[in-house]
């Protein structure tokens, strides 16, 4: 069965084989025998209704994803609604962040494709058996991305052994809240002494409930001057809204989701 897959948005972990669409066909649009949209965000459910509309006369469509049917609880079909290299070998995360859309228990599967790119929502509060086994199947990879996130809360020495017998990419973690602050110092202190700062990545939430510009640059300063690149990430919610003023949120995010632009603000180790 050929089966095109249309996504509502393009993102860097979208497919980007002949069979991945990001937009309506068009004149050249081959035969398919089925189309599947993707939808990952609740904000782009209106766009994926679109899509299924200009689709319709190509094949029989059907729309799906985390946006609709939450968290798969099943297995993952490697390079299928993901970029090829990207692997999942948990599902769900037992934090239940109020800023995060993932709403599903934490599920460790018992079999998952090879990749060099971990996405899943929480992979260190997966048990160390499950761990043993992903470790021995990144042995075997290279430019290993941790792209899902470390939570530094349950990163241990173990972990930071097996990582460093790995070829590493990218360690990302995430400061989303003042409270992780103890927890994050104490990750990157000890994983710095291992790999460079290009190496460890991290996650900042900004723009979620009260917080302010201020606050919100104060902890991307702060992600820099403990050692790692700060990564700004302006939340939305359901609806897609970002905070006011927007201007001013979206400007600071670009600002701070590009280390050539804020590296040339401080002076390197």
């Amino acid at each position: 069965m050929k089966i095109a897959r249309v996504f509502p948005t393009q993102t860097s972990m979208s497919p980007v084989d002949p069979d991945s669409y990001f937009g309506p066909p068009d004149l050249f649009t081959p035969p398919y025998d089925e189309i599947h949209i993707s939808v990952v965000f609740t904000w782009d459910l209106p766009r994926a209704q679109q899509l299924k509309a200009q689709w319709e006369h190509i094949a029989p469509v059907k729309i799906g994803g985390p946006a609709i049917h939450g968290e798969p609880k099943d297995g993952f079909k490697a390079g299928m609604y993901l970029c090829k290299g990207v692997t999942i070998t948990s599902r769900g995360c037992p934090n239940k962040c109020p800023w995060c859309f993932v709403n599903c228990d934490l599920i460790e599967l018992d079999d998952f494709p090879e990749g060099n790119i971990i996405q899943d929502n929480n992979i260190l509060a997966c048990s160390k058996p499950h761990l043993e086994k992903v470790f021995q199947m990144l042995s075997k990879q290279r430019g290993i991305d941790f792209r899902g996130g470390l939570d530094s809360r349950l990163l241990k020495d173990w972990h930071i052994e097996k990582l460093r017998g790995l070829r590493i990419k990218a360690l990302w973690l995430a400061y989303d809240h003042p409270a992780t602050r103890t927890y994050f110092i104490k990750a990157i202190t000890k994983l710095k002494k291992y790999f460079r700062r290009d190496q460890l990545r991290c996650y900042v939430l900004i723009g979620f409930g009260k917080d302010t510009i201020e606050e919100a640059e104060a902890r991307l300063k702060f992600v820099w001057d403990v050692g790692a690149l700060p990564f700004a990430m302006l939340y939305r919610n359901g609806r897609g809204d970002y905070p006011s003023p927007t201007s001013e949120w979206k400007r600071l995010q670009r600002k701070w989701a590009r280390p050539a632009i804020y590296k040339s603000f401080f002076k390197e180790d």
